[in-house]
């Protein structure tokens, strides 16, 4: 199973939002992790603000620009986590079964080599969504 502080592993102090919201999506992210049966390795759980930002300084490279970092991202309260997937059988897996709807996460279309989920519903209200 995932562990509290698999999802917060540089030990943020967080408001009582975020730790409502981590609470909630470990959770919520252990149904899935009980119907994989697998372990999961997490790579991104809570993150401040700078964090956030050296990411997409890294994934967005020379076409970075702050107004192109997503400021309503589920990772900055507490809300999203995203799990290693090098071959994509657990994003397979989820396609294939209703694990997902049941553990009431919602799941981004489009990453490659990892999943991210939510706990928190995204601005389309789908289960699985594009950023």
């Amino acid at each position: 199973m995932l562990i509290a502080k698999e999802l917060n592993p540089k030990n943020h102090p967080t408001t009582p939002e975020q730790a409502k919201n981590l609470g909630i999506l470990l959770t919520k992210a252990n149904i899935i992790r009980a119907s994989w049966g697998k372990p999961m390795t997490v790579t991104s759980g809570l993150r401040t603000w700078d964090e956030h930002v050296e990411i997409y300084k890294k994934k967005l490279g020379a076409d970075y620009s702050e107004d192109k970092v997503p400021k309503g991202s589920k990772h900055l309260v507490g809300a999203a986590v995203d799990i290693a997937d090098p071959s994509g059988d657990l994003f397979d897996r989820l396609q294939r079964t209703g694990v997902l709807k049941s553990s009431g996460l919602y799941c981004e279309l489009g990453t490659k080599g990892w999943v991210h989920f939510q706990s928190l519903p995204p601005a389309s209200g789908k289960t699985w969504f594009l950023p």
